[in-house]
């Protein structure tokens, strides 16, 4: 009994305040009585948790909320798709008999990030003409992508896709067009024209990306190829001696019957 006494004072001890009122009926405090006097610590806070990008970025907060293309931005030469879309698997065409000008074929806004300075206009699709050439062309803020004119169309602006003689359809054709661009809000289109007035041209199953990246100087035109430098004289190659086959045995000579 004095053991137990003991214990029950050394627990009564322990982070004890005022002592409570024993239970009714009881000469001695029960265990409840006991843990009725314990002063239980608060759990410990937490400690830093990791912020999630989007909350960094004021995205979760619609007070202070910034669009997805301005929380964007090109570095360290990284390619950012803004634009990914089709058109035309609906079993329809886009067709057209008319030389340039043509007809719209693709139009998109655009936010281009903070950071860019190249911006990438992608056409894939399937096309087809009965007689004369597909010409494409693309504008960023109604100016050509790149103004040059082509050695197939000598138009500005317009190149030829393809010009396959006779009724062969349905060919697959992709391009991409690059121009110098600078941050913020750009209007994109895509044209098709008939490289002879009254020959149709036809075009379905179309995907348009639009891309954006920081070249450090944007889309320019490359420097004329020149042929690679005379490597240095090297010492002919001895081939190595063959190797040497292991002599094959004499065949016993056999008695004459």
């Amino acid at each position: 009994m004095s053991s137990l006494g003991n214990a029950l004072l050394l627990l009564l001890g322990v982070g004890a305040t005022a002592p409570a009122a024993p239970s009714p009926g009881v000469a001695w405090p029960g265990v409840s009585d006991v843990l009725g006097n314990l002063n239980v610590a608060a759990p410990a806070p937490a400690g830093p948790r990791a912020v999630p990008l989007s909350d960094w970025l004021g995205l979760a907060d619609p007070s202070v909320a910034v669009s997805t293309e301005r929380a964007m931005w090109c570095s360290d030469f990284a390619l950012l798709r803004l634009t990914a879309e089709f058109s035309n698997f609906d079993g329809t065409e886009i067709a057209t008999a008319s030389t340039v000008p043509g007809i719209q074929i693709y139009h998109k806004m655009v936010e281009v990030p903070d950071g860019c300075d190249t911006l990438y206009v992608t056409i894939s699709a399937t096309g087809d003409e009965f007689a004369d050439a597909m010409w494409l062309t693309c504008k960023v803020d109604f100016v050509f992508c790149n103004p040059g004119p082509t050695f197939e169309t000598d138009t500005p602006g317009w190149l030829a896709i393809q010009n396959i003689a006779g009724e062969r359809e349905d060919n697959s054709i992709y391009y991409t067009w690059c121009t110098a661009i600078t941050p913020g809000t750009h209007a994109v289109e895509l044209r098709m024209a008939s490289a002879t007035q009254g020959f149709g041209v036809f075009l379905a199953a179309a995907h348009f990306y639009i891309d954006a990246s920081n070249t450090g100087g944007g889309c320019v035109q490359a420097a004329p190829p020149e042929d690679p430098p005379v490597p240095p004289k090297l010492n002919a190659t001895v081939p190595p001696p063959p190797p040497a086959l292991p002599a094959l045995p004499t065949v016993p000579s056999l008695p004459l019957p």
